[in-house]
């Protein structure tokens, strides 16, 4: 990577603003009447209205940063949230050496559970940067030292003359003075208001009563729409089209030919192979591309079904060639020395993204400009998308940002934007692409699918003594066979191999951890039953002598499994775990750690009839470090175990001869709202830590694993084949 250079990619935030949401009618804070700049620093600026705007610079498809940025931002700047409108930040990275897009100081990408984490030390100085810029203004002023000032509700105070000063006020002056950035220090955690306070959405009220916050309630002047056929099979090709009759519909500008694009590191079909419509309306453009007959040629992939690569993802557990990928002490001797033992094997499908809000993206590419508007992952991407596909420099991408409804890492690449690039410099004009949710599903880069085969050994203690894991996927994810307990123990093997297919995987919320989870916490379930131990104090026990590890995820952090025991012992005294239950019913417990955070569930379950169960209670405890938002923590954490408890019953994302068939919600099945259990009851733990970790996608992991011990408490069936409906 070369070198960043000075070349600023910074726009101002009145031209290049996505969105505002106004958070309170009546807002506190007065401006002055005669301030009418547009930014004061990064993270703030007042608005025509002459009230303060915060600008949060990282993307919210639901998980909350919006309002968890905002409140950073607040902290620093003394500002009430109820006083304030909030908008999305342009992006104000830089562009490298080779004109590609890259994020300075503030990371403005969602993925991974990193925005909290990575905006933390940054936004807080840049904010605290701003107040000083405020509390200099006033310095200036009135002609006292700063070192006598302080911020306190949108006001400069200085308590000694007894005066203040609001910011609106001082706004014009603070643009023109000058303050050290190393001495703009940010507050210590101990005088925090607003940082660890519950905060509620600050788009809430917008998204309710139906304002366009999304990308797909936008349209711009002289905007065309485009609806797509893409190759249903993977990586295939059309044979043949046929338009004439296409283009005489009403509406309808051009058939334009979607040439298959593919990446030179990965097989992410970019542009898939396919034929545009581009019409006057959307729906003129989708019965024209409905209407159009195409041949395609999809013999790439006519080997890849579900049911063949399970068949042989569990073939390869049985007798074929594995690749080593981590091993400690001596396995066998282990085996041979153990009380107990236990060999099973576990399976799982692809699970589809299924965003609510399916992709889509407007473009207006001119000569030597874009412009695009878009619910994107990354704000730097649509710039690099417009460089890469139409040639424009990216310095002179102008991008437009709205919420997202939903992503789970979707949202995370490019085929959606580039679409709307390559079709807009096409047509000289703004083009919309909207994908319908047949689109969404049958383009969708899944998460992976495999077999497991754990073999667990149990000393005389009834201790866990071996740990042996060959992990069979249709992707090269080998985490699993790598990480805990794997990496923890003194003789462990960790095996992996690959079943090839032209399947296009993605991040898919909880990446690996999410199926991983449930192998690792399903087999110590079973082993803590073959030792004759409840599989809480197994599972104490085992965490408790762990210790502190490095991180094997980004960032390296520690891990301290010590927490994890904690979390253990927090949610079985919470559920009362342990307590006699009704016939038929039954508690399941499990933690896991996804990245650098953790959280810990126990599942109460009543089976109804053999084949089917009602979760009637979740508790949970999760240690995500500092808590910015609590609120926003426990809503993450609520939306892990629905979307853990619907995906673990239902999810399957079925290919037959490289087709995907479950292509909408009435194949591919979701959770309804009568499934969901009447009581979630979750505990934020506080280990004294000084900065946040990630929430998002921490949850989900653990609940798959604790649901499915539920029902071998409550039934003694074993789940070992996911999804459960198909599988009980």
């Amino acid at each position: 990577m070369t070198e960043l250079s000075r070349r600023n990619f910074i726009k101002s935030s009145t031209a290049f603003a996505g969105f505002a949401v106004v958070v309170s009618n009546t807002p506190a804070l007065l401006a002055a009447e005669q301030s009418s700049h547009s930014g004061i620093g990064t993270c703030m600026r007042f608005g025509e209205d002459g009230l303060p705007v915060l600008c949060v610079p990282t993307p919210d498809m639901g998980q909350g940063m919006m309002t968890t940025a905002a409140q950073i931002i607040a902290e620093e700047l003394d500002l009430d949230l109820s006083a304030v409108s909030v908008e999305f930040l342009p992006f104000v990275g830089v562009i490298n050496d080779d004109g590609i897009a890259q994020d300075g100081e503030l990371v403005q990408g969602a993925g991974g559970s990193h925005s909290t984490m990575d905006l933390w030390p940054a936004l807080r100085k840049t904010s605290a940067y701003v107040r000083a810029l405020f509390i200099e203004a006033a310095s200036q002023k009135w002609g006292v030292p700063a070192t006598r000032l302080s911020t306190a509700g949108g006001f400069v105070i200085d308590q000694k003359a007894n005066e203040k000063i609001s910011f609106g006020e001082l706004a014009e002056l603070a643009q023109t003075v000058t303050v050290d950035k190393k001495a703009a220090q940010p507050k210590s955690i101990s005088s925090f208001r607003v940082v660890g306070k519950d905060a509620k959405n600050v788009a809430a009220r917008d998204i309710v009563t139906g304002k366009p916050v999304f990308a797909s309630d936008v349209s711009v002047p002289g905007m065309l729409h485009a609806a797509i056929r893409r190759c249903p099979h993977l990586n295939g090709t059309i044979v043949s089209y046929d338009s004439t009759k296409i283009e005489m519909m009403p509406g309808v500008r051009a058939v334009v030919k979607m040439d298959q694009f593919l990446e030179d590191d990965q097989t992410f079909r970019v542009i898939a192979d396919g034929v545009a419509v581009v019409a006057d309306t959307y729906w003129q453009a989708r019965q024209a591309a409905d209407a159009l007959e195409i041949k395609w040629n999809g013999d790439i992939s006519k080997d890849d079904s579900t049911d063949l690569i399970l068949k042989k993802c569990n073939a390869l557990l049985k007798d074929g060639e594995f690749k080593q990928v981590q091993k400690r002490g001596d396995i066998e001797t282990a085996f041979k020395a153990a009380s107990q033992t236990i060999d099973v094997t576990y399976t799982h499908p692809s699970w589809a993204h299924a965003c609510i809000e399916p992709h889509n993206c407007i473009a207006d590419v001119k000569t030597d400009s874009a412009e695009i508007w878009v619910g994107h992952q990354t704000m730097a991407a649509p710039a690099n998308i417009a460089k890469k596909f139409a040639g424009i420099d990216a310095a002179k991408v102008t991008g437009h940002f709205y919420r997202m409804g939903t992503g789970f890492g979707r949202k995370y690449v490019q085929d959606f934007v580039a679409e709307a690039v390559v079709l807009s410099k096409r047509m000289k004009a703004p083009v919309k692409v909207t994908w319908s949710r047949e689109d969404e599903m049958e383009q969708d880069y899944p998460n992976h699918m495999g077999a497991y085969r754990v073999r667990a050994a149990i000393d005389s203690k009834g201790d866990l003594s071996g740990w042996h894991i060959k992990t069979a996927l249709d992707t090269g994810r080998d985490w699993v066979a790598r990480d805990f307990p794997a990496h923890t123990l003194e003789n462990t093997l960790g095996e992996f191999a690959k079943v090839p297919n032209h399947i296009s995987h993605g991040a898919w919320r909880g990446p690996s951890h999410n199926s991983g989870a449930w192998v690792v916490q399903s087999a110590l379930n079973e082993a803590a039953h073959a030792a004759g131990r409840d599989p809480l104090e197994f599972l104490v026990a085992l965490y408790n002598k762990t210790g502190t590890v490095k991180a094997p995820n980004w960032p390296n952090m520690d891990i301290d499994f010590r927490r994890h025991a904690a979390l253990l012992e927090k949610v079985a005294t919470e559920a009362g775990y342990g307590k006699k239950m009704p016939t038929g019913w039954g508690q399941g417990i499990a933690v896991h750690y996804t990245f650098v955070s953790a959280c810990a569930h126990v599942v109460d379950l009543e089976m109804i009839g053999d084949n089917n169960y009602r979760v009637h209670k979740v508790t949970s405890a999760i240690d995500c470090g500092l808590a910015v938002n609590p609120l926003g923590v426990r809503a993450q954490v609520e939306s892990g175990i629905m979307d853990g408890l619907c995906t673990a019953k239902y999810g399957n994302f079925v290919f037959e001869n490289g087709v995907p068939t479950t292509n909408n919600f009435d194949s591919y099945l979701k959770m309804r709202i009568d499934e969901a259990p009447a009581v979630v009851d979750i505990h934020i733990m506080d280990f004294g830590d000084t900065d946040p970790r990630g929430t998002g996608e921490i949850s989900l992991p653990p609940l798959i694993p604790a649901l499915t011990n539920a029902i071998f408490a409550a039934s003694g069936k074993r789940v070992r084949k996911l999804p459960i409906s198909e599988n009980l």
